[in-house]
């Protein structure tokens, strides 16, 4: 194996492990602002925006919205790569978290999971699946965290692709800490390559 090889390897690996730490998972190891490919104005729009966001990694709050597949995980995780600290979660992946701190057999305590992630330097939560008028714990924890990471100024982005308009989902107390919103469209990434055959 040549010497070139070998450097090859090993900065492939450190990627990994970097993208590991981060919490990207493992299709989306090797993204990055590079080589999104944006084919509307809004993609352009949201890849210049996450740039903007890491490169001064201030007070903005980001809500990215759209379809499935036009980008927004692959541009979440290429932030967190391309700022080399934070962490990428699912909203389910907290709400789950959440949940399990007030079972009696839960193993952390709801202060300590959100306390961890207002300390992150930048966190993107995907899958944003919260309605203002949702229940009482969503509402708390959510609130909460947004409003604390604003107080903080620690950027934070949220994306999702529910179909409410942004203010109908996030609700006007969160809404009103977003200092920038972009909805996204384009062709499904993932429906492109497909070649279907037969009866589904």
């Amino acid at each position: 194996m040549t010497e070139k090889n070998k450097q090859i390897i090993k900065k492939d690996l450190e990627q990994i492990e970097k993208a590991k730490i981060l919490g990207i998972m493992k299709q989306y190891y090797h993204v990055s602002l590079d080589n999104f490919i944006a084919k509307t104005p809004s993609q352009i729009k949201a890849k210049q925006a996450i740039g903007e966001l890491v490169s001064k990694l201030g007070k903005q709050i980001l809500a990215i919205s759209g379809p499935c597949g036009v980008g927004k995980t692959h541009l979440l995780c290429a932030g967190l790569l391309m700022a080399d600290e934070g962490r990428y979660v699912t909203m389910m992946e907290v709400e789950i978290r959440i949940r399990s701190s007030h079972s009696p057999r839960g193993k952390e305590t709801e202060a300590k999971i959100l306390n961890e992630l207002i300390k992150e330097p930048l966190l993107a939560i995907d899958d944003v699946n919260y309605n203002g008028k949702g229940t009482r714990l969503e509402h708390d924890w959510f609130t909460y965290l947004v409003s604390e990471r604003q107080a903080r100024l620690r950027p934070t982005i949220l994306a999702t692709n529910s179909g409410l308009c942004l203010e109908d989902l996030l609700g006007n107390f969160i809404i009103s800490r977003v200092t920038e919103t972009i909805i996204i469209d384009g062709p499904d990434h993932r429906q492109v390559n497909l070649d279907i055959k037969g009866d589904i």
